[in-house]
């Protein structure tokens, strides 16, 4: 547990805060103490509670955010509305990253990840503040990872919890059905706007320097991937042909099978980016690049 501003503190998740673990917000008003995610491991999490916690706020759905949620008792869960229907209905969670449509069994990916009930008592709408006492909270809804992926922003500290805004080198993740490119770049420039002069992620940071050309960075690499695609279409190519050759994903860590699928989804959604931009059509099930 790290105290990165006065009263903020994060805690790094196992596994360097990467799959099925994330890098969790805890922050400590006068009158309220709140936890951003609940995915940083059991030993953390149960360190975290000791300390006090009167409120989790679920930033979204997906399982490193929630992995030792079954350690809180009786703590209040709040999360955005779009996003508490995959939170507690496991089928609808499975439909929404794909897995339902792919024919993987999901066990590949849960066997050892807990998929406990949880009860949301409140859904936020998204930009609400809290008073936690000498501190603001700011719920901003930043779509795109997910539907109802939130960032959190500090105003009195200047600061800003990304979230699955990462800003990584791997760039900006959308390999689920319900994830969406457009949303994706709205929020990347939503939260840059912010001008915070720090920031921190569920899987890196916190981040001081250089902060606007690391979004406007982060953003580019959605449209390096265009180009990446087009450059595969110098001949008509159909989706299988582009699968499994690591044309977006670098490498396919295990589950591997799990890990090529989501890469299909997102040439499936640069696909379509390109075909609505004009840049490719259909033709059958062959997708051919159009002449400059």
């Amino acid at each position: 547990m790290r105290e990165i501003k006065p009263d903020i503190f994060l805690f790094d998740g196992e596994n360097k805060s990467l799959f099925p673990f994330c890098k969790c917000l805890y922050l400590r008003g006068r009158n309220m103490r709140v936890l951003i995610d609940a995915g940083m491991g059991d030993a953390r999490m149960d360190a975290c509670l000791e300390k006090g916690v009167d409120l989790l706020i679920l930033s979204h759905c997906h399982l490193d955010h929630r992995y030792s949620i079954g350690r809180i008792g009786d703590i209040p869960v709040w999360c955005h509305e779009t996003e508490s229907f995959y939170l507690q209905d496991r089928e609808r969670f499975l439909e929404g990253i794909g897995l339902t449509r792919s024919g993987i069994d999901p066990s590949l990916l849960l066997k050892k990840i807990r998929f406990p009930k949880i009860n949301i008592e409140r859904i936020m709408k998204g930009n609400e503040e809290l008073d936690l006492g000498g501190m603001t909270l700011r719920a901003i809804h930043a779509p795109g990872h997910t539907p109802g992926h939130m960032a959190f922003h500090v105003p009195e500290q200047d600061f800003l919890f990304s979230s699955d805004v990462t800003l990584t080198a791997f760039g900006p993740f959308y390999g689920n059905d319900f994830a969406d490119i457009e949303d994706f770049i709205s929020s990347i420039r939503t939260l840059k706007d912010l001008g915070a002069s720090m920031v921190a992620t569920s899987h890196s940071g916190p981040y001081l320097e250089g902060l606007p050309e690391r979004f406007s960075r982060y953003e580019k690499i959605i449209y390096k991937r265009d180009h990446v695609i087009l450059k595969a279409l110098s001949e008509p190519r159909t989706l299988t042909d582009l699968m499994g050759r690591n044309l977006l994903f670098p490498d396919y860590p295990n589950p591997r099978e799990i890990m090529i699928w989501m890469e299909r989804i997102t040439i499936e959604k640069h696909l379509e980016r390109l075909l609505g931009m004009g840049r490719i059509r259909k033709e059958g099930e062959y997708h051919v690049k159009e002449k400059p």
